[in-house]
């Protein structure tokens, strides 16, 4: 049992974040749902609202889109694929470091 999710936020554009978490809250085409370490592979639809990322180290990160996307989960593999993301926004909601 792992206590860990390796979380990858995706746009067309760019990688926004990728790192280690807790927990994750997203606005699901269904509901909000809320993702822990060893969920039970999904796949859903995202729609416009809040985000809440828990860091494995550090403060929760929310953060508000206007966009449309995906969400999937695998083996503590879940990515986030929105279909643009407002880049400032994100700049100042999170801690990002400049990716390869």
């Amino acid at each position: 049992m792992s206590s860990i999710l390796h979380l990858t936020v995706v746009t067309p554009e760019k990688v926004l974040f990728e790192g280690d978490v807790n927990y994750i809250y997203a606005p699901g085409g269904a509901g909000f749902f809320g993702v822990c370490p060893d969920h039970a592979p999904m796949l859903a639809s995202l729609q416009p609202g809040i985000f809440e990322i828990r860091p494995v180290a550090g403060d929760p990160i929310k953060f508000k889109t206007k966009c449309f996307g995906f969400f999937e989960v695998v083996k503590n593999n879940a990515s986030i694929l929105l279909d643009a993301a407002d880049t400032k926004s994100w700049l100042n909601a999170l801690p990002l470091k400049p990716l390869p």
